[in-house]
């Protein structure tokens, strides 16, 4: 009795500990997000570990000074109990869901969370749910039944939902039935810092491309998947060529598409136009080549890349989904198009190519509303708010 007195940690003083569990496949958003926040905790008064149902894309990427325990778990739960068990491993006072997707993480482990008695649960929502759920009656049905059914248990066990835009918080409440009062918005954010517009215009960088000092260029960072519509892109680009415009398109990221996308280019004579720069961790260099940011968009949460063109001082041309124009207002710091419209890609960047003072003007709207309504130290304050509280 004596020694376990002797060694026992003063409740004041112990560390609370915060579990993240999360799954990707693929280093994007909401992985950088994860990234972004843990770097911001307090850990001599937290206690950090992540478990990465996917790919392990954070330790090597942590600070060396950092004590994150990351492990990747190699056979997935598949019981409520399992998961039970798994979580009940760290004895976590805080577990917070990290959803890239709607369904990255399966709905029993919410319940596991419960059943190992975690005092606080949280999840963070980054993405609407994707195109084909309504796919089919018969399947769509039975699909939306089961899922929706299982994604408002999962909600309800919830403390809070964090969504990343008020968009996105509509559809998890409309169309899902997450708890209202349990969802609620806190946007994504940018370091502005580290991100920040060019000084001069960018000269020097573009002859590394073999762009002209006055070249138009745009600048597209995005995974080339389904979802980012690059395809509607390529055509629109096309379609600007053939107007008489002369534009250049940078554009950084990788994915399943790629190979698809690259012989599209080269089926509609882009070969010389459009650059496949691949994925790359540290792109301030591409923004500060570009004369305006774009992306395509199908469906999104409030992508980062749109915040990182903004605090860089770019104008941005994006589709009026997901929480696109929670950002970019139209024609104040950028312009919103339709999604899957060549035509509309094409008279965005004809507009901005044809009037430099209105760009100018825009750029500057932009940097200034990132600085104002996406400041990360803001945004990771307000999740760290939710969570430890």
């Amino acid at each position: 009795m004596g020694n376990k007195d002797q060694h026992r940690v003063a409740p004041s003083t112990r560390r609370k500990k915060v579990l993240f569990i999360t799954r990707a496949y693929d280093f994007g958003g909401a992985e950088k997000h994860l990234l972004d926040l843990v770097s911001r905790l307090d850990e001599t008064a937290l206690q950090l570990s992540i478990v990465c149902l996917g790919k392990d894309f954070y330790s090597a990427r942590l600070n060396a000074s950092q004590k994150i325990v990351v492990t990747t778990c190699n056979h997935e739960p598949k019981s409520v109990w399992e998961w039970a068990r798994l979580i009940r491993e760290t004895r976590p006072d805080v577990v917070v869901f990290i959803y890239g997707w709607l369904w990255a993480i399966p709905w029993r482990a919410s319940i596991g969370a419960w059943l190992a008695a975690v005092p606080k649960r949280f999840s963070i929502q980054h993405l609407i749910a994707p195109a084909d759920m309504n796919r089919g009656w018969i399947r769509g049905a039975v699909r939306r039944m089961f899922g929706t059914v299982n994604l408002k248990l999962s909600a309800s066990l919830f403390q809070s939902t964090i969504a990343v835009s008020n968009n996105l918080r509509n559809s998890l409440i409309h169309d899902f039935g997450f708890p209202a009062k349990k969802v609620i918005t806190i946007h994504n954010g940018v370091s502005l810092t580290e991100f920040v517009p060019v000084d001069g215009d960018g000269s020097e960088l573009k002859s590394r491309f073999g762009f002209s000092p006055d070249e138009f260029v745009l600048v597209c960072t995005a995974r080339l998947s389904e979802q980012k519509g690059i395809d509607i892109l390529l055509q629109g680009i096309a379609l600007t060529l053939r107007r008489g415009i002369h534009c250049k398109c940078l554009l950084v990221g990788d994915g399943p598409l790629k190979e698809n996308l690259m012989a599209q280019a080269r089926d509609l004579g882009l070969s010389q136009h459009v650059f496949f720069e691949g994925f790359c961790e540290n792109i301030q260099n591409y923004l500060h080549t570009g004369s305006a940011f774009i992306l395509s968009s199908y469906r999104e949460g409030l992508p980062l890349s749109i915040l990182e063109a903004m605090a860089s001082g770019l104008p941005c041309v994006v589709t009026d989904v997901g929480g696109n124009s929670e950002a970019v207002v139209d024609g104040v710091n950028g312009l919103l198009i339709p999604p899957g419209s060549p035509e509309a890609v094409a008279d965005a960047i004809q507009y901005l190519s044809e009037h430099e003072d209105k760009r100018a003007q825009m750029a500057i709207r932009a940097r200034a509303l990132a600085r104002e309504e996406f400041d990360i130290e803001k945004c990771m304050a307000g999740i760290s708010r939710v969570i430890l509280n």
